[in-house]
């Protein structure tokens, strides 16, 4: 279980979860077989590193008061993007899978961390990023249906 005390703590942990899952579509780029996928999650990881630039830039302060925040995930780290979990020769739609559940967990976290926060500012960029995983997980199942085998 992971305990989270203010803010510049919870910023500091996403940025690791949303580095962690660029490096998931590197991986998954260089497993997946066609170039359509290939294509596709260079799009999704393109858009992620925007958002992880923006997440960078982030001042604490410009959101007002640091107060404490008690917020504590019910699983660890490394159950939410596992490592060592797509095999080169996967097919498209098992990645595609595994992006989704990661995605989704995610969007779930930020979520929950959105309904904790006091500071509309604060409350405001968590309910932003959880958004824009919803995003990513709609586009992702976009290309998982585009890329089902045909029967």
């Amino acid at each position: 279980m992971i305990a989270f005390k203010n803010l510049k703590d919870i910023l500091r942990i996403t940025l690791d979860w949303e580095r962690s899952l660029k490096d998931f579509y590197d991986v998954a780029e260089f497993a997946l077989k066609t170039e359509e996928a290939k294509k596709a999650v260079r799009m999704l990881r393109e858009a992620l590193l925007e958002k992880l630039e923006i997440l960078k830039g982030i001042k604490v302060e410009s959101f007002g008061k640091s107060v404490w925040i008690r917020f504590a995930l019910d699983y660890k780290i490394e159950d939410l993007i596992p490592k060592d979990r797509i095999r080169r020769g996967a097919e498209a739609r098992e990645i595609f899978t595994h992006l989704v559940s990661y995605e989704e967990k995610l969007a779930n976290i930020y979520s929950r961390i959105a309904e904790t926060l006091v500071s509309p500012g604060q409350k405001e960029l968590f309910e932003s990023l959880a958004r824009f995983k919803e995003e990513q997980i709609a586009e992702v199942r976009r290309l998982q249906e585009s890329n089902k085998p045909e029967t």
